[in-house]
């Protein structure tokens, strides 16, 4: 079949299937470049500095930072302990930048069922090319994948065959064995309008292997199953005429240059989410090729490949990389996260507009039909997906449906309008629209869905189509956050003369959370664009528990939550209205000062060297990385029967820790072992037994410990007192503190000299005296 959904170059038949890759024109070879710069520890693979969609600073003579903003996520993740399937035309798995990462345990070869998803021959190259994108390794040899550690299995099906309905159970097994998988991708998809309909007895099962996947992938948390949006702009296709593309189970990914311009191939839609490096003409995609002079270029490697298959892969990686992130996240959060984290990319097209939602970066998001929410941006969905509290899944999907049955007469050369009103609104991810119409020319047809908050949503477009009718789902992510409440109108307009038609009906399907007075807003680096419009830069809520969630931020943060306090965020002021509480706030990468209120606050610095002042309340205090100082401030006293202040944790780095008045609890948590080269070594600077102040040790982090987990040690000899820190390491306990000065260790070994792989990590002002029930163990 043919690999090249272009307008021209093809020779072999077409067929309605197709892998989703466009040859871009050669490019021009690179000057090198210092990456090092961009990166603290740079890939040494040589094919790294021309692979411009992770980092580009113009190499191929495009736009520098229009790239996927990875440069310093491998830091922290590679996608480790991920499993991403790639149903396509086999995988090389012994390429050398390859074989360290496949998981045959996983595979299928649906083809040919012989147990070998291999190539079936030197031109299904395809599949290869496909993996090396999300997962070639950081081995020092030809380019790096996304999520360079991350497990990938090949679903091979033959796209050569002849026999469609081979190919559709081929296909069908491929899809319902998703649910195996964290992430699935698909690089391939139909060419012809409302062909791949799920309403139809052929392809209902790939409707029904999506949704298996969604419910039961990941133990019920869902897999997130990608595809490539389609290539078709040049000959009026839309990725919202397909089914697999168009299904609220699946991402649907765009493509775009090295100028951040949508390709002359990415199919438009309002069922895209986000887009990514494609290439076009001189921005070739290079990643792994058929080894030797098999596949597309002599060598191991191509320079050359391009389309929505390149760009769907990509996408994969960066999902690998948010599941290793947080692997609580529902498939639903997934997506929104990348709706929320992606940036504008050409700013200047007429297609972007803002939505009706209210809590990105102070108002609604910026979404396209060209481009979705817009270019994906690795580090923000990464460090949101850090910070992700929600888990939206299958099971707690909501939906809100109506039906209008008009027998709407389309008039030639006119414009007609139907409405139906939702009552009872919720959050809204997705919306579909099942329609029901007749017209002697679909040609001639553009329908738009306007929601009440004046959102427009165009699901079809003059489709290239020989049909009468239109029976057919499809969708939006352009309501992503509105509520719904109030009339949806349906606008057919009939553009061309001679020919008119008849709605029958329509259904109006709304997808996503039940409406909460507990909000979260999220700011990102776009917040800055934003300084003069009034009605982003006050936030009012008077209801509720609410989290400003400022993860995604790189820059320095100054957060006041005091009613009518002043905050800045991304360079720009953010004012607290007067009456407002905001009780929760997530830092950035920056050197942040947050404070909190009255409320009970939960204040968490991440990255840098951050001020946490919890004021009055029982706060949480989490630093997170970088040397931070946090202030509990006002607190109860667990002594008079108040129990439970201010909670402070340090995490990685050295931090000063001043719990305040009342009981307070200084907490050593984490999800590693501990490591003396990372936990630091936290000074706590008030700690008082007598108020009630405890001590909190995660057995997560202290494995030593096989104390019971609540106060104090069930095991006595776990913890000891010495007068010297030389006397620590002879100790027979786990836990040491030195009277004499203050300091507090982790005695990994027990009664081995030494302290093993533990070490000190805290020191007490004052050296306050201490007692095991001055200690409480946590899981």
């Amino acid at each position: 079949m043919s690999k090249s959904t272009a307008p021209s170059g093809s020779t072999t038949p077409l067929r309605p299937f197709q892998l989703r890759k466009v040859q871009p024109a050669p490019s021009v070879p690179s000057a090198p470049f210092n990456t090092a710069s961009l990166l603290s520890n740079p890939p040494l693979d040589p094919l790294f500095s021309d692979q411009w969609h992770l980092v580009n600073t113009g190499q191929t003579g495009g736009l520098a930072g229009i790239d996927i903003n990875i440069a310093n996520v491998w830091e922290d993740y590679t996608g480790a302990g991920v499993n991403v399937g790639i149903i396509d035309d086999g995988v090389e798995y012994i390429h050398d930048d390859l074989f360290v990462n496949y998981n045959s345990d996983l595979e299928l070869d649906a083809a040919e069922n012989n147990g070998d998803p291999a190539p079936g021959s030197i031109f299904d190259s395809h599949g290869t090319s496909v993996a090396g994108l999300i997962a070639a390794s950081a081995n020092a040899v030809g380019g790096v994948g996304v999520a360079p550690e991350a497990s990938i299995s090949a679903l091979r099906l033959d796209f050569w065959t002849l026999d469609e309905s081979d190919f559709i159970a081929q296909a069908t097994a491929a899809l319902y064995r998703a649910a195996n998988f964290d992430v699935v991708n698909n690089s391939w998809g139909y060419v012809f309008p409302f062909y791949d309909n799920f309403f139809t007895p052929a392809y209902e099962g790939f409707g029904n292997a999506l949704q298996n996947a969604a419910e039961n992938g990941r133990g019920g948390l869902g897999t997130v199953v990608v595809f490539a949006g389609g290539n078709g702009r040049g000959f009026g296709d839309n990725a919202n005429y397909h089914n697999l593309e168009n299904s609220r189970f699946t991402i649907a990914v765009g493509a775009i240059n090295h100028f951040g311009e949508y390709t002359f191939y990415s199919s438009p839609g309002a069922n895209l989410l986000v887009s990514v490096p494609g290439g076009e003409f001189d921005d070739g995609i290079v990643t792994t090729d058929l080894s030797g002079r098999s596949g597309d270029d002599p060598g191991d490697y191509t320079s050359n490949f391009g389309g929505t298959s390149a760009s769907a892969p990509i996408v994969s990686g960066v999902v690998a990389l948010m599941l290793q992130a947080n692997s609580s996240l529902g498939y639903r959060d997934v997506q929104e996260i990348l709706a929320y984290s992606a940036r504008q990319t050409d700013a200047t097209d007429l297609g972007w507009s803002f939505n009706g939602a209210k809590n990105w970066n102070g108002g609604g998001l910026h979404v396209s039909h060209d481009y979705g929410f817009g270019l994906v941006d690795a580090h923000a969905a990464v460090r949101l997906a850090e910070t992700w509290t929600a888990q939206s899944t299958f099971d707690n999907e909501q939906v809100v449906s109506a039906t209008s049955t008009p027998d709407l007469e389309i008039l030639d050369l006119d414009t007609v309008s139907d409405s139906i009103t939702i009552t009872e609104g919720l959050k809204i991810d997705q919306i579909e629209v099942v329609l029901d119409l007749e017209h002697t020319y679909l040609g001639a047809l553009r329908i738009v869905l306007t929601s009440p908050d004046g959102t427009e949503s165009v699901l079809v477009a003059n489709p290239f189509s020989f049909d009468t009718e239109i029976k057919f789902t499809l969708s939006s992510t352009h309501h992503w956050g509105e509520t719904g409440v109030g009339d949806w109108t349906l606008s057919i307009t009939d553009e061309f003369g001679l020919d008119t038609g008849i709605l029958n009906s329509w259904t109006l399907k709304l997808y996503g959370d039940a409406l909460s007075e507990d909000d979260t807003y999220i700011y990102t680096n776009e917040f800055g664009k934003f300084s003069a419009d009034a009605s982003r830069t006050t936030l009012t809520d008077t209801a509720g528990t609410d989290t400003l969630n400022c993860a995604a931020v790189t820059s320095n943060l100054e957060i006041d939550l005091a009613p009518g306090a002043n905050s800045l965020i991304a360079g720009t002021t953010l004012k607290i209205a007067d009456g407002t509480l905001i009780e929760n706030v997530f830092g950035g990468d920056g050197d942040d000062e947050i404070r909190g209120n009255l409320r009970d606050n939960e204040l968490r610095g991440g990255r840098g060297d951050d001020s946490l002042k919890g004021q009055a309340g029982r706060d949480l205090l989490e630093g997170n990385q970088g040397d931070d100082i946090l202030e509990g401030g006002d607190g109860a006293d667990r002594l008079l029967g108040d129990v439970g202040s201010d909670r402070l944790i340090g995490g990685r780095g050295n931090d000063t820790l001043n719990g305040g008045e009342g009981s307070d609890r200084f907490e050593f948590r984490g999800t590693s072992p501990f490591s003396a080269a990372t936990f630091g070594v936290d000074t706590i600077a008030d700690f008082n037994w007598f108020e009630g102040d405890q001590i909190v040790l995660s057995k997560r982090v202290f494995t030593a410990l096989t104390s019971s987990v609540g106060n104090g040690f069930s095991k006595a000899n776990e913890f000891a007192v010495v007068s010297s820190d030389r006397a620590a390491g002879r100790s027979r306990a786990f836990i040491v503190y030195n009277q004499s000065t203050g300091a507090l260790f982790y005695n990994q070994n027990g009664s081995a000299n030494g302290l093993g792989a533990g070490g000190k990590f805290a020191s007490l002002a004052g050296t306050p005296w201490m007692e095991g029930i001055d200690f409480a163990i946590v899981a």
